[in-house]
């Protein structure tokens, strides 16, 4: 791939906190590099169509796409529409989740007791309040350095992410986009460790 971008200076950098959520509009064309700074720590990624807020990223035409439950350098992720609405076109894990939905609420209180806990899809609303999108129409995302392994009899069992110290993934976006990013706030199990980090992301013109 033409990686000129590296030596361009990004048009925005921002740093998402553990446990919190950023969102953006990116342009036809554009680049996203989303940075594990710490390592182990997952990013969930939803996105949207400018001007057309019901088309959306989808896993699971994504998954159908690429007739896989995996994503590798190279893959094309698409909405609902089936339209590619981004290129993965850098990966320096190779590991990632189009199975798993935002974490929420009531996933912390059921299973762990915990109750008002930092979770993926509120860090999502408050990102994406001002582009008019509530609780109930925010997707499942696609969970950037999350482990996710399928057992002999179809269990899910999620272990610690592959990624390390500043390894990353780049997406190029093929339409004009709102994105949202939460570092995904999980303690209580190998999702993150069990210690959510910071992320980094950077975004590069065409």
């Amino acid at each position: 791939m033409e990686d000129s971008y590296r030596f361009m200076y990004p048009r925005m950098v921002q740093s998402v906190a553990a446990r919190s959520g950023a969102a953006f509009e990116m342009n036809a064309g554009e680049r996203l590099q989303i940075v594990d700074q710490a390592g182990k720590q997952v990013c969930a990624l939803v996105a949207f169509v400018r001007n057309y807020p019901d088309e959306v990223l989808s896993p699971s035409h994504t998954r159908v796409r690429g007739d896989s439950i995996m994503l590798s350098a190279g893959a094309d992720l698409v909405s609902n529409r089936d339209r590619v609405l981004f290129t993965l076109e850098e990966d320096t894990v190779g590991r990632h989740d189009l199975l798993y939905p935002a974490c929420d609420r009531q996933l912390y209180e059921r299973k762990n007791g915990a109750r008002d806990h930092a979770n993926c899809r509120d860090n999502f609303v408050k990102a994406l309040g001002p582009y008019g999108i509530t609780y109930d129409r925010v997707p499942d995302p696609v969970n950037f350095f999350m482990h996710v392994t399928i057992l002999r009899r179809g269990q899910l069992e999620i272990r610690e992410p592959f990624s390390e110290p500043n390894d990353h993934v780049v997406l190029r976006a093929k339409a004009d986009l709102v994105v949202a990013v939460s570092a995904c706030p999980q303690d209580f199990d190998p999702t993150n460790a069990y210690n959510p980090t910071d992320l980094l992301i950077r975004l590069f013109k065409d």
